[in-house]
């Protein structure tokens, strides 16, 4: 529904009045952070797209959810079973609901929510902020937030992705992208918390919006999760691309609301084991949302160890909820992330960025150690968390890290 050129620019002067109150562009606090009561940490689940792109399909949701199971991943944490883009058609029915591809979904989304609840599992979906998805294959939310968020509900949605794609951002002439994008997620919260029903909102806004939506500083208080970057590709390149553009953004995350640089490409082909490690050791250190992306119903040993690394989903898992931070920045290739944890350790990453093996150091007290207690002595215990091996040190820590990988601690 289109709005009227009065009503246009009393929104926009409302949006431009918003913004300089919740500050769209301000500190690296977290004030006035939503408060749902979900993701108190990251998420963790599946989500088709890095792997079946648009052609997800009741009878793949349905294996998938299976597979969670059966291969102890749900034990571990995994809990949302998430549709992506290409679910629906382009066009609504006459009442204007949304209308599940009967191709691809022949009873309706319902039934495979409740078989994915049947499993002691939760189910999410993908819409758009805008007229259709990315790809334009498929009707988006604009002008139906309310209504689509009741849909939702009565399917028994438990986590709501929404793109920022095919948005008339003509509709409000004289507002920035970013005074755009923070109205219509307040919107869409306040659809989906309309509902009564608990779901997670995933607002993929940065990627597709173009500028500086930079919604880091403003989805906090809107959404549960926030991309920071492009959509992540099988390759080691963008998993460092993603990772740049997350590691900085630490003062934005905590309980209720964190960093997303994307889900996880683990297990489907395009890196190594090495680079899929530390894939999988970064985003848990940044408390990134743990979304597996591949087929788990043909997984190999090798990706099912690096996804079921029950010490590594710890450190992300944290109930203190503090992304990790850079105390080595990536001068020549090399960074070193601490993040600390609620019984009082610390988790470190030595990431080696480049294309051949270094040697990684720093210390205790660079990691944000103080001097042990008087009568206590000076020794650190390491835990490597990908080889098991227990290590101690008076102070300095340091590692040989092959090219594209990491060395990851538990320190006490």
């Amino acid at each position: 529904m289109r709005k009227n050129k009065s009503l246009r620019t009393a929104l926009a002067a409302l949006a431009v009045l918003a913004g300089a109150v919740l500050g769209v562009t301000g500190s690296p606090q977290r004030a006035g952070a939503l408060d749902n009561g979900l993701a108190r940490t990251p998420p963790m689940g599946w989500n088709g797209y890095n792997h079946f792109s648009r052609d997800v399909t009741a009878s793949i949701v349905e294996a998938q959810a299976r597979a969670l199971v059966t291969s102890g991943m749900k034990a571990d944490g995994y809990t949302y079973v998430n549709l992506d883009g290409g679910w629906d058609l382009l066009q609504r029915n006459a009442d204007g609901q949304l209308q599940p591809d009967p191709a691809k979904f022949p009873h309706g989304i319902k039934p495979v929510a409740d078989y994915v609840h049947s499993l002691g599992l939760k189910f999410g979906i993908y819409t758009s902020f805008g007229t259709t998805n990315c790809a334009g294959t498929s009707a988006g939310s604009y002008g139906h937030y309310a209504q689509d968020a009741k849909t939702f509900a009565s399917w028994g949605v438990d986590y709501v992705k929404v793109d920022w794609c095919d948005v008339p951002t003509q509709d409000y002439p004289g507002m920035t992208q970013a005074h755009v994008a923070q109205m219509l997620g307040g919107q869409m919260r306040d659809a989906l918390a309309s509902t009564g029903r608990p779901m997670v909102f995933d607002a993929n806004v940065n990627e597709e919006c173009p500028g500086d939506c930079d919604d880091w500083t403003w989805a906090p208080s809107e959404a549960n999760m926030w991309r920071i970057s492009y959509d992540i590709g099988d390759n080691y390149a963008s998993l460092l691309t993603n990772f740049k553009n997350d590691v900085d953004k630490y003062p934005y995350a905590g309980p209720g609301g964190w960093n997303d640089p994307d889900m996880l490409e683990v297990g489907n082909g395009g890196m190594t084991t090495t680079e899929y490690q530390g894939m999988f050791s970064l985003w848990a250190e940044m408390d990134a949302p743990l979304i597996a992306g591949n087929d788990l119903t043909t997984m190999s040993p090798a990706t099912r160890a690096i996804l079921a690394n029950r010490q590594v989903i710890a450190v992300d898992q944290d109930p203190l909820g503090r992304q990790g931070e850079p105390v080595v920045d990536g001068a020549n290739g090399i960074w070193v992330l601490t993040k600390p944890l609620a019984n009082g350790d610390r988790a470190v990453v030595l990431f080696n960025s480049n294309d051949a093996p270094e040697t990684v150091s720093t210390t205790a007290r660079q990691v944000g150690f103080a001097s042990p207690p008087a009568g206590h002595g000076d020794e650190y215990l390491l835990d490597n968390l990908w080889t098991g091996g227990h290590s101690q040190t008076t102070g300095t820590i340091a590692a040989t890290v092959p090219a594209h990988g990491v060395v990851m601690y538990r320190i006490h």
